[in-house]
């Protein structure tokens, strides 16, 4: 790592987190590792930070367990894969490692991980030796309000609209400048989140959240062949569904057509899942499907059980 210039990098984490949730967090200060060690500072020619070359994953931490662990490191290794990113065969068990190392034995939180595609110099063109970092960051759990899990959350559509991109949909990479300009759209507290449309006005995702509705008996999720993230959660409620017997399809449709739904709720790996009580001027109930599905991820956020991380 570079020692002229520097980046203090936990500090664009921790503002990264708190707008992007919008919540309250504590002051407590994150504990960040890079590489394995104790530090605050990246070099500035870092790509992730020249150019967004990198990807993240941020992970619920549950009495020191990092919820869905394996499901997190699967989508980062694949993610890193796609965007050219090559990483140490180890890097799994090295980011394990990190984890242990912050969170204790006895901890509730979020740990973001960040691995860039190292530094480089000027121009996009990628260096032939690729010496690729990763910086873990614990953060305190959001204080969000109690009401957002248990009486829903009011949402708006933004104005913003995500552009196609097949080769980059789904994966979590530093780009987020998207959900930015999406998110910079309102200021309000009382409204939790903002849903986001393609430019062929498709429903895809929430600022921070996956979109799920609830129509006849069927869980219908946005599409995203073309855009958005392929979130954890989200995948996790679709399986559960569809153990439940419940059928699921993913959809394009407009936002006419989803705000007819009988239920709506969103959902990330930090929040678990909130119920949607009211979208732009329409007002939805918590039903019955949406309760259900709650409880289950409910149970997963609080499971003591060890994983094998």
């Amino acid at each position: 790592m570079s020692d002229s210039g520097t980046l203090i990098y936990s500090f664009y984490t921790f503002s990264h987190l708190h707008h992007m949730s919008g919540s309250t967090v504590t002051s407590e200060s994150p504990k960040t590792l890079v590489n394995g060690a104790s530090c605050n500072n990246l070099a500035v020619s870092d790509r992730g930070l020249s150019y967004g070359h990198g990807v993240f994953e941020t992970i619920r931490i549950s009495q020191a367990r990092p919820v869905l662990w394996e499901q997190h490191m699967e989508r980062m290794l694949q993610s890193c894969a796609r965007i050219g990113i090559k990483v140490a065969k180890d890097l799994r068990h090295l980011l394990s490692s990190d984890v242990r190392s912050l969170c204790g034995s006895n901890t509730d939180g979020v740990i973001k991980i960040i691995v860039t595609a190292g530094t480089g110099g000027r121009g996009y063109s990628t260096p032939e030796v690729m010496d690729a970092q990763r910086i873990v960051t614990l953060f305190p759990m959001p204080d969000y309000p109690t009401e957002n899990a248990e009486h829903g959350v009011k949402v708006i559509s933004c104005d913003y609209r995500l552009p196609h991109n097949s080769r980059l949909a789904g994966i979590k990479h530093l780009n987020r400048l998207d959900q930015v300009m999406a998110r910079s759209e309102w200021q309000d507290p009382e409204i939790a989140e903002g849903i986001v449309l393609d430019y062929e006005n498709n429903v895809v995702e929430g600022t921070m959240s996956n979109l799920f509705a609830i129509k006849d008996g069927v869980l219908l999720t946005p599409s995203l062949e073309q855009a958005g993230v392929k979130g954890i959660m989200r995948d996790f409620v679709v399986e559960t569904a569809l153990s439940m017997g419940i059928q699921t399809r993913e959809v394009s449709l407009g936002l006419d057509e989803l705000k007819k739904a009988d239920e709506l709720f969103v959902t990330n790996s930090v929040i678990g899942l909130w119920p949607i009580r009211q979208w732009d001027k329409q007002r939805y109930c918590k039903g019955v499907t949406t309760a259900e599905l709650q409880r289950c991820v409910d149970r997963l956020c609080d499971e003591k059980v060890s994983d094998d991380s």
